[in-house]
């Protein structure tokens, strides 16, 4: 199985002690971030024996829970400079752990259905854990809260419509504080203005937004039109990740095609990492899946490969919280995994080759947060080492 940042990479550790005085029965763990890697946060997982259980890691954010196994594991989120390695206190602590992600879905209540809107006094949601979309859901519902499911980070945040459009927007923020449970329960405007907490930065239009899935046809990019249904799950809420899977079944080209293929895509994002990881797991390989990237003139275009993972990303006045915004947008793909990219009508467009599962990720940068001084060299210098550490990830040793 090839190597993935963000999922469970389950490594062997050394427990090592601290050598001088009353610290030398204190457990550590060594990390190593190779010299080709990328200077960028990066979760890794450290499974440690029992008597260790609660412990977190000093000076990084780290926090326990279950691996795909079902097994109690710490994960740890670093960030450390190329060629560097460091050893890492376990201490046991009694200090909450700060919640910097977060993923939701709302639903709103006390109205009716009319039609293909629903109607209610006032702003009313509830945020669920599971959730199947009714038949007549569709754009401009006014039923979801922000028309589908949020998530965040301590970086950005993110929104899927979740209807046919099934595209993918931005969410700038000004802060590293968890904002999402109080976005949007005003209606559907206000969010699209810059506010405290920051606002909804992209202009989506038809195209498929920041890296949501479309299929190619002759007549361009299909979204989501043609499905049997579409369900929503949260999967992981905790202090330091967010997880859902949005699944699709029969989705197909025509209302009445033969065509029709399921699929699940789970959605990922960690503390400190503005990118999120995008698993997607199909019943049949299919030839015509693509992701994309909204193609807005007068941007600048940034792809390169390196390695196994190549990008293409936009740079520019792209956001729409104010006049001159500037706004950068990357997908990062698996080159053995994709059979062409190329511009479509809408969007920059990233094929997949038949398979039944494939990965990728997506990344925004606000750089009116950060007032960096060139911020068009700053985003390509974090393109350049997000790549580096899909590459070369961190090394528990």
């Amino acid at each position: 199985m090839r190597f993935i940042i963000g999922l469970a990479l389950i490594l062997p550790i050394i427990l090592t002690a601290c050598s001088e005085g009353e610290n030398n029965n204190i457990p550590s763990v060594m990390v190593k971030n190779p010299a080709e890697g990328g200077f960028v946060t990066q979760e890794v997982s450290i499974p440690l024996d029992e008597e260790y259980r609660g412990w977190l890691l000093k000076e990084v954010a780290s926090e326990w829970r279950e691996n795909a196994s079902g097994e109690a594991t710490l994960y740890a989120y670093i960030q450390m400079e190329p060629g560097a390695e460091k050893e890492f206190s376990l201490v046991q602590t009694k200090e909450s752990v700060t919640d910097t992600a977060h993923a939701e879905l709302s639903v709103r209540s006390g109205g009716q259905w009319e039609g293909a809107a629903y109607t209610a006094d006032g702003f009313s949601f509830q945020p669920v854990e599971s959730f199947t979309a009714p038949s007549q859901l569709t754009d401009h519902s006014y039923f979801l809260k922000y028309e589908g499911p949020g998530w965040e980070n301590d970086k950005i945040g993110y929104r899927l419509y979740l209807d046919w459009r099934n595209a993918i927007d931005v969410f700038a923020k000004t802060s590293d504080d968890v904002v999402l449970p109080q976005v949007g329960n005003d209606g559907y405007d206000a969010y699209h203005k810059l506010a405290d907490w920051g606002g909804d930065a992209l202009k989506v239009g038809k195209s498929l937004g920041l890296g949501a899935l479309g299929r190619q046809v002759e007549e361009g990019v299909l979204h989501f039109q043609y499905v049997d249904d579409t369900r929503w799950a949260l999967t992981e809420n905790t202090h330091l990740t967010a997880a859902f899977n949005v699944s699709y079944s029969n989705w197909r080209t025509r209302e009445n095609s033969n065509d029709g293929v399921d699929v699940e895509t789970r959605y990922k994002i960690n503390t400190g990492d503005a990118s999120t990881r995008i698993t997607v797991k199909t019943s049949s390989p299919t030839s015509n899946i693509v992701t994309g990237l909204v193609a807005h003139e007068g941007m600048t275009k940034i792809a390169f490969a390196e390695g196994k993972w190549g990008v293409i990303a936009t740079w520019g006045e792209q956001s729409v919280l104010s006049d001159n915004d500037l706004l950068g947008l990357a997908v990062f793909y698996q080159l053995d995994e994709v059979s062409s990219v190329a511009k479509g009508e809408f969007d920059h467009l990233i094929t997949f080759k038949p398979a039944t599962s494939f990965e990728y990720e997506i990344m925004a940068y606000w750089p009116a947060r950060d007032r960096a001084e060139n911020p068009k060299a700053s985003f390509e210098t974090l393109l350049r080492q997000k790549v580096r550490a899909l590459n070369h990830g961190l090394q528990v040793m």
